[in-house]
């Protein structure tokens, strides 16, 4: 009779967890083999690796351990847990392991599924290990949300802008702002409030020195993470495990018993509706003329989708005439007009250069019918989430919760908003215009703040002088009745 040959597999998730150390795990299964009298004909280790987040076939020298040229026929490990922490996980790995004919054997657990006995009392051992990860984790999180509640830091990265200073009220830390870095914090929303790009936004950071954690210059990256974290508006993240990716930011929120985020006033630098709209124009700001100079197309110049069609009253499209000359054309009637930016930039600057540049700026007044955009937020996330769920009791606490929300927007809509509107003076349209460089989405913002559109009619053959391009064109104007050179501004 052959003797048995076997591998073994070893998992740690964090390395420094002494007692399940990946060399005393090794050792205790070398030592197993060695009293059945069995050949170990190679070892896998997936160090740093959860079970409770990677199932085994996510796990690299797992899959390696599966598709091994050594042949085997038995797979031990320590304990049952070092596999699989759900009993499905494992039931499907044992099934991959029966395709080459090989069974799991665990030196400290009676598990041997190489025999009928022990595959059953494996399957039950395993419902046992399943539940007691769910509550070790149901534990984690509920004290955790005890401690954010009461305003302490669990851990993590503080946002920039902000800092942990001790517990005024007892033990631990809590998050303050940082009274030398949030002045940047602000002046960055400032900015991508009134249209900024991110990409201006770093420029002004590294022409002003404000400082960073690393010391290098300001990344995009770096600055959009700020602008994106809920902490700007008060929200305290609770995202455990990796960092969730930018632009779904706010998904893991502390929470109260409504549904609704845990707003905590004196970290806040914006009102959520404020953050939420900022966001969604960011996220809205996907066309050419949106991103920095070196990734933009020809595609996307100044004036896309300002440009519109005086014969037909639609909107006209970038072209490019012969290849070279890139202009606009109507979708209807094919006119088109080329070379012309410079005569609009004049004729803007002529018009509203010496004018004040006024930002408009909505307000809502919080409580009452200013949660609903929050409420219809978080809905919007529910709905998603009851959709992917196969889940039973998952859906029945999505359900509970969309119906209280629910509940919460009929009283919201009942009450009236109180919406103010304001315009900030944003200096001189001239100004802003010398300020925004060669950046087109700095100059397309300044632009905006003057222009609602601009209609195009046919002119003549032949070469064009610059009136004769005016002539074709009409501006509309916001605020029509500023207009002009100013004597003295």
């Amino acid at each position: 009779m052959s003797t048995r040959r076997a591998v073994i597999y070893a998992r740690l998730s964090i390395s420094s967890e002494k007692s399940v150390s990946i060399e005393r795990q090794v050792e205790a299964c070398e030592a197993y083999a060695d009293s059945r009298g069995w050949t170990v004909v190679r070892t896998f280790v997936d160090d740093g690796v959860s079970a409770s987040k990677n199932k085994p076939e996510d796990r690299p020298q797992w899959s390696e351990l599966l598709a091994a040229p050594e042949k085997y026929d038995t797979v031990i490990i320590w304990k049952l847990d070092r596999l699989a922490r759900r009993t499905m996980d494992f039931l499907r790995a044992h099934e991959t392991l029966q395709a080459r004919n090989a069974g799991v054997v665990a030196v400290e657990d009676p598990v041997d599924m190489t025999t009928a006995q022990g595959r059953m009392f494996t399957t039950v051992l395993a419902s046992f290990a399943e539940m007691e990860a769910e509550s070790i984790g149901a534990r984690v999180k509920d004290a955790q949300v005890k401690l954010l509640r009461s305003g302490r830091v669990v851990g993590g990265a503080v946002p920039y802008g902000w800092q942990t200073i001790p517990n005024p009220n007892g033990a631990g830390f809590v998050l303050a702002q940082d009274p030398d870095r949030i002045p940047f914090v602000r002046g960055m929303v400032e900015r991508v409030q009134r249209g900024n790009s991110i990409y201006s936004v770093v420029q002004w950071l590294n022409e002003e020195g404000a400082p960073t954690r690393s010391g290098r210059p300001w990344a995009y990256s770096t600055v959009e993470g700020i602008i994106r974290h809920p902490l700007l508006a008060g929200m305290i993240a609770f995202n455990r495990g990796s960092a969730t990716k930018l632009k779904r930011r706010g998904d893991g929120l502390l929470r109260g018993d409504d549904g609704l985020p845990v707003v905590d006033g004196s970290l806040a630098i914006m009102p959520v509706a404020d953050w939420r709209a900022m966001l969604t124009r960011l996220d809205d700001k996907d066309s050419g003329h949106s991103k920095p100079r070196a990734l933009r197309s020809e595609t996307s110049p100044l004036l896309s989708g300002l440009m519109w069609c005086g014969e037909d009253g639609v909107r006209m499209y970038r072209c490019a005439e012969g290849g070279k000359r890139h202009g606009y054309r109507c979708p209807k009637c094919d006119q088109t007009i080329t070379s012309f930016e410079p005569i609009v930039v004049a004729e803007f600057l002529r018009q509203k250069g010496e004018r004040v540049r006024w930002t408009r700026v909505e307000q809502v007044v919080e409580g009452g019918a200013a949660l609903l955009p929050e409420i219809e937020h978080r809905l919007t996330e529910l709905t998603a989430a009851l959709q992917d769920t196969d889940d039973d009791d998952r859906a029945a606490q999505l359900a509970e919760e969309i119906g209280r929300l629910r509940a919460s927007r009929r009283k919201a809509r009942e009450e009236t908003p109180n919406v103010s509107i304001r315009y900030d003076d944003a200096g001189w349209f001239e100004d802003a215009w010398e300020e925004a460089g060669e950046d087109v989405e700095e100059q397309r913002a300044v632009l905006d703040d003057g222009l609602e559109r601009i209609w195009v009619r046919r002119g003549g053959t032949g070469r064009r002088t610059e009136a004769q391009v005016l002539a074709r064109l009409t501006f509309d104007w916001k605020v029509p009745e500023d207009l002009g050179p100013v004597a003295n501004h």
